[in-house]
């Protein structure tokens, strides 16, 4: 009867120890997914602050008009900026240790700039966003913003 029971309690540690386990690798996104995770977060204001609480505090930015030092920073920047842009289309990402590269198409309500294709390099740290480099055609946005400046 005691071999029968231990035989019992083991499988029930086995059985636990395998659910917790797989738990633990289903909560854990790779950086791919963080990635992913944040840019649609521009598709849908309700997960817009799950997106920026992917940020570290001292998030870096940079794209060819701006360059910010801070989440706070960006996240004002992002609040502008989701005034006008109408949501993000994915096209491909990839990962290389720290580093995810993503191509994908950035949608506005501005005329002539309904549809931007553009690079973003972000580097990651223990599942945080730490910096992003955006690169894109930034010449009809320049003369959109000084039009705007007049």
């Amino acid at each position: 009867m005691k071999l029968m029971m231990y035989g019992y309690l083991i499988g029930i540690i086995m059985f636990t120890t395998t659910i917790n386990a797989q738990q633990i690798k289903s909560n854990t996104m790779t950086n791919q997914e963080i990635v992913k995770k944040f840019l649609n977060g521009f598709n849908n204001s309700a997960k817009f602050k799950e997106s920026l609480d992917l940020l570290a505090d001292d998030y870096k930015f940079k794209n060819p008009m701006v360059e910010l030092n801070s989440k706070v920073e960006f996240t004002k920047l992002a609040q502008e900026i989701g005034k006008v842009i109408t949501g993000i289309e994915i096209i491909h990402t990839s990962e290389n240790g720290n580093w995810v590269a993503t191509v994908y198409n950035f949608k506005s309500s501005i005329p002539g700039l309904e549809s931007n294709i553009a690079s973003e390099w972000f580097r990651l740290e223990n599942g945080i966003i730490k910096e992003s480099h955006l690169i894109y055609d930034a010449s009809e946005w320049r003369k959109f913003y000084e039009q705007m400046e007049e």
